[in-house]
């Protein structure tokens, strides 16, 4: 009884039991039994990522009768080519449009989100940069209750305060006034 590699489109996801169902091209559209989609842990260490979609052309392992195999991967063809075809770039598009690209040769990691964006730590985050720090956004909120800044903070724009301000040193302005300045 031989194993034989065959190729067809997912015709079935069973999510659950991360298991696939494939239309077989060499067997006249027959559709295999339930194969299992192989995970790179299962123990301990878990990962469990997004499945194979309907319609995907794959490459799978059967036994001779087609009874039992395993599912291989997708494939691309001339019909859906890659979607990126350079030696040093790493890239996944999600079917919501979300990209997420690594260019090893530029040493660029990207990260285009179509919906929202949660990092979640139970410890400190640090964040490192060799080169200045560029933050856009229409508007930011900090929720924290204390904020040390160790360094010179320059503002372009006006400062509201809701509450006391209390300096060391002398606060003085572009307009010449000090803290000596009297009314």
């Amino acid at each position: 009884m031989g194993i034989e590699l065959e190729y067809g489109e997912i015709s079935g996801v069973d999510y659950p039991t991360c298991r696939v169902r494939v239309r077989l091209d060499d067997r006249d559209g027959v559709e295999s039994y339930w194969l299992h989609v192989p995970q790179r842990n299962t123990q301990g260490t878990q990962r469990r990522p997004l499945m194979p979609e309907l319609g995907e052309q794959v490459a799978v392992l059967l036994d001779a009768d087609g009874v039992s195999g395993v599912y291989l991967g997708g494939i691309y063809s001339t019909a859906e080519p890659p979607p990126v075809v350079d030696e040093d770039t790493d890239y996944v598009r999600f079917s919501d449009g979300t990209v997420s690209t690594y260019d090893r040769a530029a040493g660029v990691m990207t990260l285009d989100c179509v919906g929202a964006l949660l990092v979640k730590c139970g410890r400190n985050i640090t964040v490192e940069a060799g080169e200045p720090v560029v933050v856009k956004a229409p508007s930011a909120t900090l929720e924290i209750p204390e904020v040390t800044l160790n360094g010179d903070l320059r503002m372009k724009g006006n400062l509201e305060v809701d509450g006391n301000i209390n300096a060391t040193g002398k606060i003085i302005d572009a307009g010449g006034n000090s803290s000596n300045h009297r009314h």
